[in-house]
C-alpha cells in the first residue's frame, strides 16, 4: 500500500486537534492516520492494537525488575513490540494457521501506541484512537464525495 500523504497530514492535524480538546493522546500523533489508511483491513489493525497492549504489559513487568523510564522506557516498547511480532508471525507461520492472514502495520506503530498506554492506560488510548481514525475516516469520506 502506499501511503496517502493526504491522509497522514490530516490525520496529524485531527490527532493534535483531539488531544488539545480533550488532553488524550490517540496513541500518538501519526498513529490514526497510518491506521485510518488500513481501515479497510480491520484484521491488521486490531492485530496492531493486540501487539501494542501486549507490548504495554510486558515492559510493565520487566519493569518490575529493572528501572525503565524516559527514552528508554520509549526505545523499549518498540524493541519489544517489534520482537514480539517477529515471535507471533513465527508461531501463526508454524502451526500453519494461513485462515490468519494478519500482520502489523508498520513496525513501530504497535510500540508508539504501547508508550501511550503506558502514559494514559488502555481505557484512555485504545478508544480515543478508534475515535480518531474514525473522524480521520469521515473527513476523507466527506472530501471524496464533495471532490467527485
Amino acid at each position: 500500500m502506499t501511503i496517502d500523504f493526504n491522509v497522514l497530514v490530516l490525520g496529524i492535524l485531527i490527532s493534535i486537534i483531539f488531544y488539545e480538546i480533550t488532553h488524550i493522546s490517540p496513541g500518538g500523533i501519526i498513529v490514526p492516520g497510518l491506521l485510518a489508511m488500513y481501515i479497510n483491513q480491520p484484521q491488521r489493525i486490531v492485530y496492531t492494537i493486540i501487539v501494542a497492549v501486549i507490548t504495554y504489559y510486558i515492559v510493565k513487568f520487566i519493569s518490575r525488575y529493572l528501572i525503565i523510564f524516559g527514552k528508554r522506557r520509549f526505545a523499549i516498547m518498540i524493541i519489544i513490540s517489534i520482537l514480539l511480532n517477529i515471535v507471533l508471525e513465527l508461531i501463526i507461520n508454524g502451526l500453519s494457521i494461513h485462515l490468519l492472514s494478519i500482520s502489523l502495520i508498520g513496525y513501530t506503530i504497535a510500540g508508539l501506541i504501547a508508550n501511550d498506554i503506558s502514559k494514559q492506560g488502555v481505557a484512555k488510548t485504545i478508544p480515543s484512537l478508534v475515535v480518531v481514525m474514525c473522524i480521520i475516516e469521515f473527513v476523507v469520506f466527506i472530501g471524496n464525495i464533495i471532490g467527485a
